[in-house]
């Protein structure tokens, strides 16, 4: 659940792309099994990132998932949204292999990690990231990893930097949206972030993130052309 106690600050980790080698997609609890999107899974996509507080109802959260990913991108979900399911078929946790064209580039992007409440405290969230993480394999682009997250989700960013994302000292970037401007920026404010963390974290982790923090390479400091989100034949 995102903890709205804490001031809101948005912020950019990366994955630098030789750590994947080093992430293994555990095994599951008894009574757990992974899966890849097929048809029906709009439904429960929806209904766990609603249940985490991501949107307000699960109405919300269909509607967009299937304007932004299912309709447009029906081919690539099957090959990138990952899911933990319990063995009755129901999906308690889910992470998503993206890309985005931003500023950046075209760069890998994981998104939408969700576990369901009552599922909690099982490693599934770890574990459905772990195997989305794996799917860029095949998948691609052949990139360094990056995340958009914010300080409402502090444990989450704590699973992140266990996995090997480090905070990335770059500023707010721009990324291709569909409604005028054409793009949507996406903030990042790593030091005022550590600064609101410091109410949940200990010194430690704060000074550690701190010393692990990336700076842009030469190519990430180069403004790319920002490119249409969608398919050309998509129309919304």
């Amino acid at each position: 659940m995102l903890d709205k106690s804490l001031t809101y600050q948005g912020f950019i980790m990366k994955m630098p792309r030789e750590k994947l080698k080093d992430i293994s997609v555990p095994v599951l609890p008894e009574g757990y099994h992974y899966h890849l999107y097929q048809d029906g899974d709009d439904k429960h996509w929806a209904r766990l990132e609603s249940s985490v507080g991501e949107f307000k109802t699960e109405e919300d959260a269909l509607k967009y998932f299937q304007h932004d990913y299912s309709l447009p991108f029906a081919d690539e979900l099957q090959r990138r949204c990952a899911f933990v399911s319990t063995d009755d078929g129901t999906p308690v946790a889910t992470a998503t292999a993206w890309f985005m064209e931003s500023t950046l580039g075209h760069k890998c992007w994981l998104q939408w990690i969700s576990t369901d409440v009552a599922h909690q405290g099982k490693g599934l969230g770890r574990a459905v990231i772990a195997k989305a993480l794996s799917l860029y394999e095949n998948a691609g682009p052949e990139t360094n990893i990056y995340l958009h997250t914010q300080t409402w989700s502090h444990k989450a960013v704590y699973l992140y930097h266990k996995l090997g994302f480090q905070m990335f000292l770059i500023g707010s970037i721009r990324v291709a949206w569909h409604l005028p401007p054409g793009f949507r920026v996406m903030t990042n404010s790593p030091m005022e972030a550590l600064d609101v963390l410091k109410a949940v974290y200990t010194p430690e982790l704060i000074e550690e993130l701190r010393q692990e923090a990336l700076s842009p390479d030469e190519d990430e400091q180069r403004e790319h052309e920002i490119l249409p989100p969608f398919p050309n034949w998509y129309k919304p």
